[in-house]
């Protein structure tokens, strides 16, 4: 019994033996497989007129490989000068042997042989990298538009194309999901390439289009269909005086409904047509694959991918690929992409990724993408590149503007834009931010008075103003403002009502000094006993009170000044 404990015991230390080698086995096997390729390890060294023997050498000691390759067909005796900085290994050979020798690892070994001297066959390779963040580009297609010839870069950024009988200039063309470059390539150059990719700036234009594109496909219900293949084939256009439809492809023009340009058409609940020439009403929706003129009207949705001309009216929305030239009316959204002149009403936003001519209305915002030349109206936003006309709304944004923003802030990127810091015969520090143009500009400010250590008077208001000049450095301000003033807190009305017209110098590049005198009437509840005292390091003379107990409000009015400087 004791020998079969024994050889029992020694069966259990044979088996925990070899299952720690397999556990040792299976963990040295994952690390090598997440072994970074010789050729993909990063090297930083340099040399100045360095034989190229002797560069080889340390660069081997640098990566720790072994460099193969034959001194007589390849100049190791010629000088070299580099600088290279935690750069792949394969960057680095390819830059000093110049392209002209082919790299192949074997594991420790990197083999170095002449490249063959084809004209017919060129082998381009390189690294694609993130011109941002110096990463590697991961997936990205490298092809060929002419020989439709592609490689994908590895997960180092790595690729490789043969490119057949090419050209004198070579092509290459880059696509990956957040980028896009093309690049081109003389025969003389290297064709090692290091490839430094921008990340795609947004084109509200293409986003537009992209956005747009599931509704211009939107009668396409299958590749597969007839109708999609009718009009696949057909590049006539056929004319009907009249179209009955029930559904797209459910009309008196058949299948050949999108090939179609009618007069009129009547969509019980949706259609399809080639476009329209008089009239178009539908149910629910209208879809035209061509140019719609005089009137079209939905219950819910008109899209066309051609030009509109007339009126066109929808409960949700407009979709016009193309340029219009129309009174625009849609319960939620008009959308358009092409050039926009006329009157355009949305319930809530107008977005134009092209130029605006007319009126834009709408409940929330109006966009334009590019140039508006009249007048944007919205409950909130109104957006427009160079505006030639006016803004009104909550907030208001242009590039450059010939005319006027009304609005509480406006911005006008290349307008007027001044930060202010003076004070008044209340407050002896206020700051302000001005934002708009000369002629018509607004303003937000805060004020702050200590009057002793447990009390402090703080003030916050609103203004608008206009700046016409007087001379090359020298402008007249309007403005009117006015601001709450309490004891750190809103307990009461205490508003200062002000008119200010003062004389505004430029000292020097983007700093100004002003002054002028003000007109100023407090509004304030008379029934609050805690109002802070206006005047503690001035005097002004009160010209002029009055009281409305009924109301239980109380006025004064005296006159003012204010001081200080401007920036920017």
């Amino acid at each position: 019994m004791a020998a079969f404990k024994f050889h029992l015991l020694k069966r259990e230390k044979d088996l925990s033996g070899l299952i720690f080698l397999l556990f040792l086995l299976c963990i040295s096997t994952a690390s090598f497989g997440q072994q970074i390729p010789v050729l993909e390890k990063k090297v930083s060294i340099s040399a100045t007129n360095e034989p190229l023997d002797i560069f080889l050498r340390r660069l081997s000691h640098e990566s720790g490989t072994v460099f193969s390759y034959s001194p007589s067909a390849i100049d190791v005796k010629r000088n070299v000068t580099a600088e290279f900085s935690n750069i792949p290994l394969r960057e680095a050979l390819e830059t000093v042997l110049e392209g002209k020798v082919d790299i192949k690892q074997k594991g420790v070994y990197v083999i170095l042989t002449p490249k063959p001297d084809s004209p017919k066959d060129v082998v381009i390779s390189g690294y694609v990298v993130d011109e941002g963040t110096g990463k590697p580009v991961r997936d990205a297609t490298v092809y060929d538009p002419i020989t439709l010839k592609s490689s994908l870069t590895d997960e180092f950024g790595y690729f490789q194309l043969s490119v057949k009988n090419p050209a004198e200039d070579i092509q290459l063309v880059i696509n990956s999901e957040m980028y896009t470059d093309t690049l081109q390539i003389d025969k003389k150059q290297s064709p090692f390439q290091k490839i430094l990719l921008k990340s795609k700036e947004i084109d509200f234009e293409e986003v537009g289009k992209s956005i747009a594109e599931p509704m211009k496909n939107f009668w396409v219900w299958t590749k597969k269909s007839v109708a999609f293949t009718n009009m696949d084939n057909m590049s006539d256009t056929l004319h009907r005086g009249f179209q009955l439809s029930l559904i797209p492809f459910v009309s008196t023009n058949k299948k050949l409904a999108g090939s179609v340009v009618n007069d009129f058409s009547f969509n019980i609940l949706g259609g399809f047509s080639g476009g329209t020439n008089k009239a178009e009403l539908g149910g629910l929706f209208n879809l035209n694959r061509g140019n719609v003129k005089s009137v079209q009207m939905a219950g819910l949705l008109n899209q066309v991918s051609g030009t509109v001309k007339g009126v066109q009216m929808a409960g949700l929305s407009n979709i016009v690929l193309d340029s219009v030239n129309a009174v625009q009316a849609a319960g939620l959204v008009n959308f358009t992409t092409g050039n926009v002149k006329g009157l355009q009403m949305a319930g809530l936003m107008n977005v134009g990724t092209s130029n605006f001519q007319g009126l834009q209305m709408a409940g929330l915002a109006n966009y334009a993408n590019r140039d508006v030349d009249g007048v944007q109206m919205a409950g909130l936003l109104n957006v427009g590149r160079n505006v030639k006309g006016t803004q009104i709304g909550l907030f208001n944004y242009a590039d450059s503007i010939q005319g006027v923003q009304l609005g509480f802030i406006n911005f006008v990127r290349k307008g007027y834009h001044q930060f202010e810091i003076g004070a008044d015969e209340m407050l002896p520090l206020n700051v302000s931010l001005r934002s708009g143009t000369r002629s018509f500009y607004t303003m937000l400010f805060a004020g702050i008075r200590t009057d002793n250590a447990d009390s402090t008077t703080l003030a916050f208001g609103y203004g608008i103003g206009t700046s016409p000049a007087l001379g090359r450095k020298t402008h007249l301000n309007i403005e009117l403002s006015a601001q709450q003033v309490n004891k750190g807190y809103v307990s009461a009305l205490n508003l200062v009502n002000r008119l200010y017209i003062g004389m505004e110098f430029r000292l020097a590049n983007k700093i100004h000094f002003f002054a002028g005198p003000s007109l100023n009437l407090r509004v304030y509840d008379s029934t609050y006993t805690e109002h802070p005292p206006l005047f503690t390091y001035t005097n002004p003379k009160i010209i002029s009170e009055s009281s409305y107990p009924s109301e239980n409000i109380a006025t004064q009015l005296w006159i003012g000044g204010r001081g200080g400087f401007r920036f920017f």
